[in-house]
Formats: structure tokens, C-alpha cells, sequence
């Protein structure tokens, strides 16, 4: 397996222990930059057998366009509304409602309320009615700005008190390693991860997983433990995970 990692993109330690994992390893791979807006890369590749990629979603996009297998574990399955379909109330925010970010209801209260899809178009947020009808005003008036529009597809909740967030690396069903990242407000990264969150996030992965390698969020709330989402794993960040673990987990993977 070639690996391409984008340069200066991970400001945590897992960066450098990804990169010093590969060097260790004698794993053939390359640092990029990324040029903006589907740019491509530098410097140019040419590269041929497996090839997987950890980066922004533009190195993720370039990876599809460049028909690297397996490139990026990216696909239409890293939508809200699936996961919703195949892990009904294990999903934290299950009673969601979906919508076009044009068609938001006035609300009362503070609400929660993310894309659907794992596109990074913004970042999923709690926030009032007046803070969010100012923000939704002002990036729709920008022709510019891409990522957003009036048609992007959003879910809306009630605010959850999260107690604690752990990040889950799933390669081939299995759950190879995990990272605590957040207890309660508090930030922090610890590669200590109770046995019932191991077990609870390999149950969701019998369950469902929207490809063959993924990050699966889990959230602790009133004291039971939920899917919080889905993410990418070659864009999502590392924390305290065993990033050696992974990496070897993706090299045994068969093409």
C-alpha cells in the first residue's frame, strides 16, 4: 500500500506518529500539498497498485478522481438519514428532523444542527434562532461560498448534554482501536477507552457501517451510550488512537 499524506493538515500528535509509523514500517508513502479548490496535488503522482490516502476531503475527492483503489472510504452512505435507517435509536439525535437548510422552522430555544452529509459543508453546531437566521442569511448571499447552499440537506434536534465523546476506528467490521476526545466541555485526548464503549461501538458495527474503514463516534448521554456520527477515516483526526493499529489494519485489507 502506497500511503499520501497531505502536509501540515493534522496539528496533533497523530500526524508524526502516523508519519513515523510508515517510516518504521518501511510502508512506501508520500507527503502533498493540496492545492486548493480540486487543484490537485504537489507534487504530481503517478502511482500504481493500492493506494490510500489521509487528508482533507479535497485529497479525498482527488484520490476518486485519480481512480487510486481504495483511495478514500468515502461514499454516499455518510449521510444522516442512513444511519438513522439502520441504527434507528442507537443514533443520538434519531429524532432528528431533516430538511433543507432553506426550509429551517423558526424555533424556540437553543437547537442542534448539522448536515446530513459528511461533507464538511459546515460544522455541526447548537445555536438560537437569532444566531443561526443571521448565519443562514449570510452564507446564502455568498455566491461564493460553495459548500452551503439552500438546497443542502440538514437535521434538526434538540441539544443532547454529552458526557463524554470517544472516537472508534472500524476496518473490515472489526473495531480495531479508539481514543476518548472529549469528557463533558473539557477537551482532552486519552487512549483509555472502557471495555462497554468498545463493546457497544463493535454491536453498532455487526449492525451497520456505511463502507469497509471508518471513524464511529460515540457519545455518552444520561449515561448510555449512542452513535453520535460517522465519519470519514482518512480525514478524520487521530486523538490518542493506535494509530500503528490502524495503519496496519489498512495494510492487511485486500483489493
Amino acid at each position: 500500500m502506497h500511503w499520501v499524506v497531505q502536509n501540515n493538515l493534522f496539528n496533533e500528535q497523530g500526524f508524526h506518529t502516523l508519519m513515523d509509523v510508515l517510516a518504521h514500517g518501511s510502508i512506501p508513502h508520500t507527503l502533498v500539498k493540496v492545492i486548493p479548490f480540486e487543484g490537485g496535488v504537489e507534487p504530481t503522482l503517478e502511482l500504481s497498485g493500492p493506494v490510500v490516502v489521509m487528508g482533507s476531503l479535497s485529497l479525498t475527492r482527488h484520490a476518486l478522481a485519480q481512480g487510486w483503489t481504495p483511495g478514500a472510504f468515502i461514499n454516499d452512505q455518510f449521510d444522516y438519514r442512513l444511519w438513522r435507517k439502520h441504527l434507528g435509536r442507537h443514533l443520538l439525535n434519531a429524532d432528528a428532523t431533516v430538511c433543507r437548510l432553506a426550509d429551517v422552522p423558526v424555533r424556540e430555544g437553543r437547537f442542534f444542527i448539522r448536515p446530513c452529509l459528511d461533507d464538511k459543508s459546515f460544522s455541526g453546531m447548537v445555536t438560537s434562532w437569532e444566531a443561526f437566521a443571521k448565519w443562514r442569511e449570510q452564507v446564502l448571499a455568498l455566491d461564493t461560498y460553495a459548500t452551503v447552499s439552500a438546497d443542502t440537506l440538514v437535521a434538526v434536534s434538540e441539544p443532547r448534554a454529552i458526557q463524554r465523546e470517544y472516537r472508534m476506528v472500524v476496518v473490515d467490521g472489526r473495531v480495531i482501536t479508539g481514543s476518548l476526545y472529549k469528557l463533558g466541555d473539557r477537551v482532552l485526548a486519552s487512549s483509555e477507552v472502557e471495555p462497554e464503549v468498545h463493546a457497544f461501538a463493535q454491536r453498532m458495527a455487526d449492525t451497520w457501517g456505511p463502507d469497509r474503514a471508518y471513524a464511529l463516534d460515540v457519545f455518552m448521554h444520561g449515561g448510555e451510550l449512542y452513535v453520535g456520527e460517522i465519519n470519514n477515516l482518512n480525514s478524520a483526526g487521530f486523538y490518542a488512537y493506535d494509530v500503528g493499529k490502524m495503519v496496519a489494519a489498512v495494510e492487511a485489507m485486500r483489493f
